[in-house]
């Protein structure tokens, strides 16, 4: 089965197409100059694809959608820009948004690699020092003929317990990864997956930043491309993977249907903050709720970015100084009882 294209493709992709339109070449010659760039394998394929259902039916967005290779918010963005004979502006906002979620993810990689890598090696250590070095203390007490008891008796046992079982350990870690790879693949998994990590304070904040900058920028888009207020709305609310924003950005839709202003239902559903709201609203009455929007999205999508690399640059000195405690203590459980034995026999 194939994976869907990745955020750099996707960038890649759009920001080509937008070149071509812009050249005023057509949408199916544009592809397939694409195609015949593109290196054998499944890149070229998928653009095969796509120019042979495009030239059939016409259609750009449902010879995306017929790959299964295009994630729905291009699919619909792709279409929406089609219908609106806007398409050239649409793939050149595709292409940031791409490149900002590729950037912020590639961000976020590589600060974590360094941390992640640490935290295998200080475990490693600890694994190390409880299942080979522990022992070693324990057969010297029980040669010297000391009563183990405390937390030296428990560091013995639990060193005892994790050199029996270490097979069954490492299996079970292994399976685990493999799960959690597996499960990142789908879908309803995802959506579980972020509803359990919403209940932290710190990924609760940062999701309902990516998700008013995702809206703001989908809305922007779809008025941009000649979409009703409604229409557009409609469009950007189905496009949120979070069940809990979906239901307050509905609940926000029935207010302004009430009657409400734009930024003040937004801001009332727990969307946009105050500034953002009366940036929104005061756009709206000044005919740019288009430009208002995308730096709305701007803002939200940069202090996401600055959330995350603050919190991943704490990781690696809290990671550090935990895993260096428990070290400690585990080695001072052991040789306090041992300098006071010394101590006696001298």
């Amino acid at each position: 089965m194939r994976q869907v294209l990745n955020d750099s493709e996707l960038a890649f992709l759009s920001g080509q197409l937008a070149m071509i339109l812009h050249s005023g070449i057509s949408v199916l010659e544009g592809i397939s100059i694409l195609r015949d760039d593109s290196p054998a394998g499944e890149g070229r394929e998928i653009l095969g694809e796509v120019y042979d259902s495009l030239e059939m039916s016409g259609d750009l967005a449902e010879a995306m959608r017929g790959t299964g290779c295009f994630p729905d918010y291009f699919v619909k963005m792709t279409e929406i820009g089609d219908r609106s004979g806007e398409l050239e502006d649409v793939m050149r906002s595709l292409s940031v948004y791409y490149e900002r979620q590729h950037a912020l993810v590639g961000s976020i990689r590589d600060a974590l690699t360094w941390p992640l890598i640490l935290l295998a090696m200080l475990f490693a250590v600890l694994a190390v020092l409880m299942t080979q070095v522990m022992p070693v203390f324990e057969e010297v007490f029980e040669q010297l003929g000391m009563e183990i008891s405390g937390v030296t008796s428990v560091v013995f046992r639990t060193g005892n317990v994790l050199q029996r079982m270490s097979a069954v350990i490492l299996v079970l870690f292994v399976a685990i990864v493999v799960l959690v790879l597996v499960s990142l693949k789908s879908a309803k998994l995802r959506v579980s997956i972020l509803a359990l990590l919403n209940y932290l304070p710190f990924m609760r904040t940062v999701n309902g930043l990516l998700t008013c900058s995702r809206f703001s920028h989908t809305l922007s888009l779809a008025l941009h491309s000649g979409l009703d207020m409604g229409e557009g709305f409609s469009l950007a609310v189905g496009l949120i993977d979070d069940p809990a924003a979906k239901e307050r950005l509905e609940t926000a839709s029935r207010r302004m249907d009430e009657g409400a202003d734009f930024g003040e239902a937004l801001r009332e559903s727990g969307i946009f903050s105050g500034l953002n709201a009366r940036m929104a609203s005061i756009g709206f009455r000044t005919g740019a709720a288009e430009t208002a929007l995308e730096e709305i999205s701007a803002r939200c999508q940069e202090e996401a970015d600055t959330r995350i690399q603050s919190a991943v640059s704490a990781l690696e000195p809290a990671i550090t100084a935990i895993l260096s405690v428990l070290t400690g203590l585990i080695l001072i459980s052991v040789m306090l009882p041992l300098l006071g034995v010394m101590s006696n026999i001298g």
